[in-house]
């Protein structure tokens, strides 16, 4: 486990390889009856930009960051008639509640550090004590999977065009249709946008959201990866702005925790 950790950490802390890293997959041992993960990355300087915005420790080297990868409601809990907002409320809590943070190497965190942002309470506390013990997964293979779907995410055609859009209002059409065409996936809503108010009152966005299929991580951004999602949880309108960093000197207010 700790070579398979360094490994992929030398992928995310450094070096750009020229060949796509080692497909990323996670096998819960617990609860393993979800349909689909969703894949929750941040675009980075909007989500900063709005509620109460990060820590002044937030770099500014990615657009693109990691905000968490959670898995499905239960059927068992479906069978139970738990409603699917109360899983999205509550998470591994409906089992039992633990907020024991987890024990990750270094390597992790300091990688983590890179690409999470920075909240008051540490954003990577509360997704793994939140979405991914009860399902047993080791700590530091849960957030270097997360980490590497990130990565390879943002190295995708799709990525970088989203990067190239920084600091333009853009059509949420025309964010779909390139999805489509530079990936080919056209499952129904498995690509989703969050949006809220920067400090200034204007809407950016913040968050996207991929519904992926388990047992295809691997092959994560490909087509063939994905799932429709059967929640439509796209709030952004017609139109919205992909904020851009701030300049050098601009202060970051300092944010408590988020959902």
């Amino acid at each position: 486990m700790k070579r398979l950790v360094v490994a992929a950490l030398l992928v995310l802390g450094g070096c750009v390889s020229s060949q796509a890293p080692v497909g990323p997959s996670l096998t819960p041992v617990t609860h393993t009856d979800f349909s689909h993960d969703t894949l929750a990355l941040t675009w980075q300087p909007g989500f900063c930009a709005s509620g109460g915005g990060c820590m002044a420790t937030q770099p500014h080297s990615h657009l693109i960051g990691l905000h968490g990868l959670w898995a499905s409601e239960p059927h068992a809990l479906e069978a139970q008639n738990v409603p699917v907002q109360q899983w999205w409320m509550k998470g591994c809590d409906i089992y039992d509640h633990d907020d024991t943070p987890p024990k990750l190497q270094p390597a992790t965190e300091n990688a983590l550090a890179n690409v999470v942002p920075h909240l008051k309470h540490p954003l990577h506390v509360h997704e793994y004590t939140k979405h991914a013990r009860c399902f047993g997964y080791d700590a530091d293979q849960f957030f270097v999977t997360s980490m590497q779907l990130r990565d390879r995410f943002a190295s995708s055609a799709y990525g970088q065009w989203l990067a190239q859009h920084s600091g333009f209002q853009v059509k949420k059409d025309d964010m779909l249709a390139m999805f489509v065409q530079l990936t080919g996936v056209r499952e129904e809503r498995a690509l989703q946008f969050q949006c809220e108010p920067d400090h200034d009152g204007k809407v950016v966005l913040t968050q996207l959201w991929f519904t992926l299929d388990p047992q295809k991580l691997s092959t994560f951004p490909a087509n063939g990866s994905y799932r429709s999602s059967p929640q439509v949880q796209d709030n952004c309108p017609a139109t919205f702005m992909m904020p851009g960093w701030p300049l050098p000197g601009a202060q970051a207010a300092v944010t408590d925790q988020r959902p």
